[in-house]
């Protein structure tokens, strides 16, 4: 199987990741291009899942 190499820059901000959704949804993609979109989008959802998670904590939760 051969590599794909994307030159798709990942989303940065919340704003960025829902512009590159929309694009990604009204966009007729086909073969690499769909792949490298589909991978941006993964990758920015999953960094910004992690860093708000970590700022939606409930004070006090650990002397539970």
């Amino acid at each position: 199987m051969s590599e794909v190499i994307c030159n798709i820059p990942v989303p940065q901000t919340s704003q960025q990741l829902e512009q590159a959704i929309q694009h990604y949804r009204e966009t007729d993609l086909h073969g690499e291009e769909l792949f490298c979109e589909f991978q941006a989008i993964c990758e920015a959802s999953l960094k910004q899942g992690v860093s708000e998670a970590d700022s939606d904590k409930v004070s006090g939760e650990d002397s539970y």
